[in-house]
Parts: C-alpha cells; structure tokens; sequence
C-alpha cells in the first residue's frame, strides 16, 4: 500500500487514495454533507466507519470540545486514520480497531486498495457496483478501482461495550458499507435512551433503509431522508432527531 500526503484547503492528510480523499474531502469539508443538526459545544460523537479521518477531523474542527469514539476495523485504513489524526494534532478522539456489529465476532472484510473506502463485509453490494461501473466507464477504469480486492480478518463488537460512563451521545454516524443495520442493532435500549442525532448512509438499491427507518422510529427519532446530489437514485443519506430533543428520564 503507497500512502502520500495530500494537501486540501482547510487540513493535509494521508491517503492511499488520492480520488477517494479527494471525494470524501468535497462531501465532507465543502458540501458540509454532515452539517444536519447544530450540536452541543462539546459534543460525544460515535463516527462508525471513521476511514481515513476526515469526519473525525471535521467535527473536531467545528467543535474543539468533541469527544469522539472513531472505529475503523480494516488494519490499513486504521492505520492511516491513526496517522492522520496525529498528523493533524487532534485530541480527544479514541480511534479503535473494530467493525461495529449486533454481535461480537470475526468476519471476513473484503478490502480494496484501490477504493479503501469502499470496503466491505458485504462484497455482494460492491460486486453489483463493479458491474455498473463496468457499464458506465469500461472494464478498464472498474478494474483499476475494484481490482485487488484481499480478504481480511477483522475484529466485530457491538457498540454498547463500548460506552460505560456516557452520559448522552449527541451524534451517531455510521457509514460502514454495507452493514448500518447491525452498526444500529448493537445498541442497548439504555444507550438509545442517550442519542439525540443519528446519520446513516445507505446504498438505495439493497432495500435496507425501510427497515433502519422503522427501527429508529421505534426509539423515538423523527426521520428524514436525503438523496445524494452524485447519484440520487444510488446513494441516501437518513437523517435521524430525536422528537423533543430532550433525553428520556432512565
């Protein structure tokens, strides 16, 4: 894996990838893809499927104060993620070498090193994106993203193990390819009582956000969804706040 430094306007960073963080930086840093909700002055933020950094780095930016758990379970992106954060002196955020899931195990990820990501536990979806860019662009320019793939070991926890002490979880993020509904069914309902704001990227043509929508309704959040402007029939963004604001009394 070739990693180089990057420079964006507004923070350097590594990458393995320069048309990914090129990609990811625009939605994040230009588009303001996340700016869904103004949050607390030191918020706690979970960031499920944290890459390289760049959200983790964002919100820091935005809010000095954050605190914020960062899991990313595929070794070479965690590594670069660990790498970036230091590169950009950021505190405060614990990045941890887990794929977050409704049970605890281990799992094959497919891994691509030329999309990171874009990695998997689910590489039938990425299969039936390979086959579209092979439609739209060649076989050629699929390959060059696609091609590689390597399968590795990674290390699944629910998110509840890791949040003894919390006392409210202002943003819940997941972007995790494929698996954002065991990211959700691996809280605890005395954790759901603590988050007031829940971002969760889906891919439209799995058929899974009906079913993330319901079961954020069912603990108290009113939703909403966006499509995403470069590829609205592909990619949605659900946008999650708990009704009142307020948390319940435990």
């Amino acid at each position: 894996m070739t990693v180089e430094l990057l420079q964006f306007d507004q923070l350097s960073c590594y990458s393995s990838s320069k048309e990914e963080a090129q990609f990811i930086y625009k939605e994040i840093f230009v588009d303001h893809c996340y700016n869904v909700t103004e949050l607390p002055e030191a918020p706690f933020i979970v960031d499920a499927g944290a890459n390289i950094g760049l959200f983790s780095i964002y919100m820091k930016q935005k809010y000095p104060g954050a605190r914020i758990l960062a899991f990313e379970p595929a070794p070479q992106t965690y590594d670069v993620l660990s790498r970036n954060l230091a590169l950009n002196h950021i505190s405060d955020v614990e990045a941890l070498q887990y794929g977050l899931a409704s049970e605890p195990g281990t799992m094959k990820l497919t891994y691509y090193p030329n999309l990171p990501g874009n990695s998997t536990l689910v590489p039938e979806e990425k299969q039936k994106l390979y086959e579209e860019a092979v439609k739209k662009r060649g076989r050629e320019v699929a390959d060059a993203r696609f091609g590689g793939a390597q399968q590795v070991d990674v290390k699944l926890e629910r998110l509840s193990r890791f949040l003894d002490g919390v006392q409210a979880i202002d943003l819940l993020k997941v972007d995790v390819e494929g698996a954002e509904l065991e990211v959700i069914k691996g809280l605890d309902d005395e954790h759901w009582a603590l988050v007031r704001n829940v971002v969760v990227e889906t891919w439209e043509p799995s058929g899974i956000r009906p079913e993330i929508e319901r079961l954020l309704e069912s603990k108290g959040f009113a939703v909403s969804k966006e499509q995403a402007e470069w590829a609205p029939d592909q990619f949605c963004m659900i946008i999650a706040h708990r009704i009142g604001g307020d948390l319940p009394k435990l």
